[in-house]
């Protein structure tokens, strides 16, 4: 980058912790035991309901028809109840484990404070969204970047957002299941993030399109492919505009508004 960068070894941090802190991570690990087990119902779930929306839109194609309204608000129930056993588990944890208070993660939580203090932006790269997520939540990473400069991109935009989704249309069965992951940090709010859109996304079945930005509104939901640069609170276009896509209500795909001039400025080198 022709800047210095630190590496914050969040990953690294969390290994050590596995030998230092045994009771602790044993705790967490139970935790994302029962977590799974609860995915397992929430998958269970939202297999009919997400056919049942699917079918109901070919047929019509109305996004007005009461059937189809009542099915989607199906599927959002269902990712609500999910959230809701997730958010669950999280605090119990918390409440009991106190993972904050401990010695050995209070000293991990000190250093990444030390290291931001001297640096100007932030980096949050992509890979494995919910590793990447789960390393980032459990260090409370949340309460380092508020009034930061951030980068992310990837997965590493999907855990800013309230809520991270995965996705994948093209399997052997066709047409993929879109499920919630888990909350995000929360610092993105009122979008989620689709990377590698045309990659992932079954972008020309308007079924898809229509279910997945009507399932999670309010929020935007927003495809993503290289050179895609959106800056601002309000999340506009600074690059290709081909290649930040907003899924439409009605099936259809619409670039995001440019940023202003000045932003766009900004960001360049």
């Amino acid at each position: 980058m022709g800047l210095p960068v630190h590496n914050l070894a969040l990953y690294a941090a969390f290994r050590v912790l596995e030998r230092e802190a045994s009771d602790l991570v044993s705790a967490y690990t139970l935790k994302q035991s029962m977590l799974r087990r609860v995915k397992e119902r929430y998958r269970t779930a939202i297999v009919p309901a997400l056919t049942a929306a699917r079918d109901l839109y070919a047929r019509r194609r109305d996004g007005e028809c009461p059937w189809f309204q009542q099915a989607i608000r199906n599927l959002q129930a269902i990712d609500a109840i999910f959230l809701a056993e997730s958010d669950r588990l999280h605090v119990d944890f918390d409440e009991q484990a106190r993972p904050a208070g401990h010695r050995r993660v209070r000293a991990e939580l000190d250093r990444i404070q030390g290291v931001l203090d001297g640096c100007a932006a932030v980096l949050l790269a992509g890979g494995h969204v919910g590793v990447l997520r789960n390393r980032l939540a459990f260090f409370g990473f949340e309460q380092f970047l508020p009034g930061r400069v951030v980068f992310a991109w990837s997965a590493g935009a999907m855990a800013l957002t309230e809520r991270v989704v995965l996705f994948h249309d093209h399997t052997a069965h066709g047409v993929g299941l879109a499920e919630v992951l888990d909350r995000g940090l929360g610092l993105v709010p009122g979008v989620v993030f689709l990377p590698h859109a045309r990659e992932r996304l079954a972008l020309s079945d308007i079924e898809n399109v229509a279910i997945l930005a009507r399932r999670f509104a309010p929020a935007r939901a927003i495809g993503l492919q290289n050179g895609a640069l959106l800056t601002g609170p309000g999340l506009t276009s600074a690059g290709d505009r081909d290649a930040a896509l907003l899924l439409g209500a009605d099936g259809t795909l619409a670039p995001l508004p440019d940023s202003p001039p000045e932003e766009a400025h900004a960001l360049a080198p």
